[in-house]
């Protein structure tokens, strides 16, 4: 939701420490349907900037159906603006929502507290930090195991053995 894009923009950023902007707001249908009911369709863009001028632009789309004609102009281009600004925003990462594009995240893989949450979070950053570190040492592993000379079966070294003993008298 929009509220939602907002509450992790000021708490990650602060508050003040990003704006938004209306680039362009386009109508795209206006008409009644067969029920009589106002069918409104907006797109718009919008740039979502922080305090040090990096700045995200982005598209979205919104649909507002009501008996009403200002109902659904004012429900499609609310929902046209905070798409838009949810779309800009993923663009600064993981936490403004780009891991809702993640293929297999979703409502039923969601953590179920803050704190697990929080730890997964944790766990993701330090992966994307300084790597898998586990999956790293296998391939370590594997590299050393692949280098390494292959062992000698008991028999070769008591062959080996004897023939250096019959060598030596």
């Amino acid at each position: 939701s929009g509220d939602g894009v907002i509450r992790n923009m000021n708490a990650i950023f602060g508050h003040g420490g990003w704006s938004s902007q209306i680039l362009n707001e386009k109508l795209i249908q206006s008409e009644k349907d067969d029920r009589g009911r106002w069918y409104v369709g907006y797109l718009a863009t919008v740039r979502v900037t922080l305090l040090n001028g990096a700045s995200h632009e982005d598209c979205g789309s919104g649909e507002g159906i009501n008996d009403s004609k200002i109902k659904a102009h004012e429900k499609a281009i609310k929902s046209a603006v905070t798409d838009a600004m949810k779309r800009a925003a993923r663009h600064f990462g993981e936490r403004l929502g780009n891991a809702l594009y993640v293929k297999g995240n979703g409502i039923r893989t969601a953590p179920r507290t803050n704190r697990d949450a929080l730890a997964e979070l944790e766990r993701k950053d330090s992966l994307n930090l300084f790597g898998n570190q586990a999956a790293l040492r296998s391939v370590e592993e594997k590299k050393v195991a692949s280098t390494a000379t292959p062992p000698i079966n008991n028999h070769d070294a008591i062959r080996t053995a004897a023939a250096a003993t019959m060598t030596v008298s």
